[in-house]
């Protein structure tokens, strides 16, 4: 049974028994109301002869204006009643155990009473129709209550019913199937508005799940990439040595040194997966206080020693942080490797370090070929993932600069990639630092490191 037949069927019984109750309260109330005005008469009647010479004489006297169903007798010992009064049909009226009446006495005296009273019929008639009455319209309004109560609750119950075919559409696999948020009811309204949100939540996991399964495929996809290139050129030279007999000394040693260099690249790319792994896995232990623009000043030391044609430039105050200083000097060094291999060695490079907001601010803004709006929003997201590994890029947007964000958010940090002022890429890592100390640092780093012009 549905839940409006449910609902339907309940307020007709409710209707039911409520109206006959009250019906039968109405017609007890009806009927002893008539039996008090009958009693009423009686005694007045009865006070009214009883102080009379003759109760019997002033009793029948007053015959006249009596009620029709007016009732008298004598009662003597050892003789039957003496009815006092005719019924309208000519009949005496005498008072028997078979008539329903309402009577009172008086005593005569010498064993003698004067019995009178009202026949009750008609008002035993009356209650019994107006039972019979009041039952009939119990039961025509539980059948219009019903019927109506069934329209206003189907049409009530119309959004229920939406939610359950929405549901069973969710069930079997269509997330982007849409609720209606219409119900006149403010609790139905707002589990539409619930069901909606928990759908739209489920959907957008759904998606999400997909969308981390595509890049963990493109990610193994990258590393297989990465890997087979070395793996190619092991390969190749191994076969050279071990076929070729009468190798010269040069064509050896240039094998071998290539084995060497391939097999390094597969080592850092492996460390760099396993260090990935771990910053996954374990939380980063920040245990030593870190002045990161004193790190920043030594690699751009090294990487003005690399590049001595590229203008460098550092501004900001030193700060200091508690952090893990091995990770925070692999982000830099990763950083800088990026843009010693894949950008010119004349293109500027600007450097700021500074705190803001509570935060340590490394800006990195270089000249170099930069990334398109798409391949910046593909890193973004990357990055927050698993990133784009294949350093054949431009921007060698690989492990590298997911390691970086990877880093970054140990420590509670956040990373940025946009376009810089030269047209490149520009990269700003924020971490939260504990304790910080300013001093003027290097404003004056373009005269420290100046680009060579020779």
């Amino acid at each position: 049974m549905t839940l409006a037949r449910r609902i339907s069927l309940l307020t007709s019984v409710i209707i039911v028994i409520t109206t006959a109750l009250f019906a039968t309260l109405a017609a007890f109330s009806s009927r002893n109301t008539a039996l008090d005005a009958v009693d009423a008469r009686l005694f007045e009647l009865r006070d009214a002869i009883s102080d009379q010479p003759d109760p019997v004489s002033a009793l029948l006297e007053s015959l006249e204006s009596s009620s029709p169903n007016f009732v008298a007798s004598l009662v003597v010992p050892d003789e039957d009643p003496i009815p006092l009064t005719e019924s309208a049909g000519g009949e005496t009226g005498t008072i028997s155990p078979s008539t329903p009446v309402r009577s009172v006495s008086i005593d005569l005296g010498n064993e003698q009473l004067l019995i009178f009273g009202e026949k009750i019929a008609d008002i035993q008639n009356n209650f019994r129709s107006q039972l019979l009455m009041n039952s009939f319209m119990a039961l025509l309004l539980a059948v219009v209550g019903g019927g109506v109560s069934a329209v206003v609750s189907r049409k009530s119950l119309q959004p229920i019913g939406r939610i359950v075919e929405f549901s069973e559409r969710v069930a079997g696999g269509q997330l982007d199937a849409s609720l209606d948020v219409d119900s006149p009811s403010a609790e139905v309204r707002k589990l539409q508005e619930s069901i909606s949100s928990m759908v739209l939540s489920l959907k957008n996991a759904a998606d999400g799940k997909a969308r981390s399964e595509e890049a963990m495929r493109e990610f193994l996809a990258d590393v297989a990439h990465e890997l087979r290139t070395p793996l190619t050129t092991v390969r190749a030279y191994a076969d050279l040595l071990a076929t070729a007999g009468n190798v010269d000394a040069e064509t050896r040693l240039r094998a071998q040194s290539r084995i060497a260099q391939e097999s390094k690249r597969m080592s850092r790319l492996i460390d760099d997966l396993l260090l990935l792994a771990r910053l996954s896995t374990t939380p980063t232990e920040r245990n030593e206080e870190v002045d990161v623009s004193a790190l920043v000043r030594a690699h751009l030391d090294d990487l003005q020693l690399l590049d001595p044609l590229r203008p460098i430039e550092l501004h900001g105050d030193s700060a200091m942080v508690v952090a893990n200083r091995a990770l925070v000097e692999r982000m830099l060094a990763n950083v800088f490797s990026n843009v010693h291999r894949y950008t010119p060695s004349t293109s500027p490079l600007e450097v700021r370090c500074g705190v803001r907001d509570g935060s340590l601010e490394v800006v990195i803004e270089d000249g170099g070929p930069g990334l398109d709006e798409i391949q910046l929003e593909q890193l973004t997201s990357g990055a927050k993932r698993f990133g784009l590994v294949r350093g054949s890029d431009q921007h060698g947007t690989g492990l590298g600069l997911h390691l970086l964000t990877s880093i970054a958010h140990s420590h509670g940090g956040e990373v940025e990639f946009r376009t810089s002022r030269f047209g490149g890429l520009c990269i700003r890592v924020a971490i939260p630092v504990t304790s910080s100390s300013s001093s003027p640092t290097a404003d004056k780093y373009q005269e420290v490191l100046p680009p060579s012009a020779e």
